[in-house]
């Protein structure tokens, strides 16, 4: 085997079942459920991922969903704007899923970030709950 497979093939059995989103174009918008929000509070090599961060379970694909940095929220509509143009659209009261801690999991292991759960802080900073 050469060695860029093996590398690959490292690489794959280190982080199982993580895939990147599809394009913004082909995607515009997610519509999640069982959602949370988090900040990174550390990061070893992109400072644009620093600030609050959605994750949630994908309610068309059932499955876990983190976000690019938030840039813009409507907390009337319950929508997010990130980073990438990509629209979020939060579901119900925020929530647990095991498929979205897994999938954060890989999302921090692959960006070499450090995070904390940010829920409570963003619901009183847009003025969704009362401090």
């Amino acid at each position: 085997m050469r060695k860029d497979e093996i590398e690959l093939l490292e690489h794959i059995f280190e982080f199982p079942s993580i895939w990147g989103s599809a394009s913004v174009d082909a995607e515009p918008e997610k519509w999640i459920d069982s959602w949370q929000v988090f900040k990174v509070t550390k990061c070893v090599a992109n400072q644009d991922v620093y600030g609050f961060h959605f994750f949630g379970r994908n309610t068309k694909e059932h499955a876990g969903a983190v976000s690019s940095k938030i840039v813009s929220f409507d907390p009337v509509s319950m929508r997010g704007v990130t980073n990438s143009g990509r629209i979020y659209q939060l579901m119900g009261s925020p929530g647990h899923d095991g498929d979205a801690d897994y999938v954060l999991a890989g999302w921090k292991r692959i960006n070499h970030v450090e995070t904390e759960i940010a829920t409570q802080e963003f619901l009183k900073e847009y003025g969704i709950v009362k401090a």
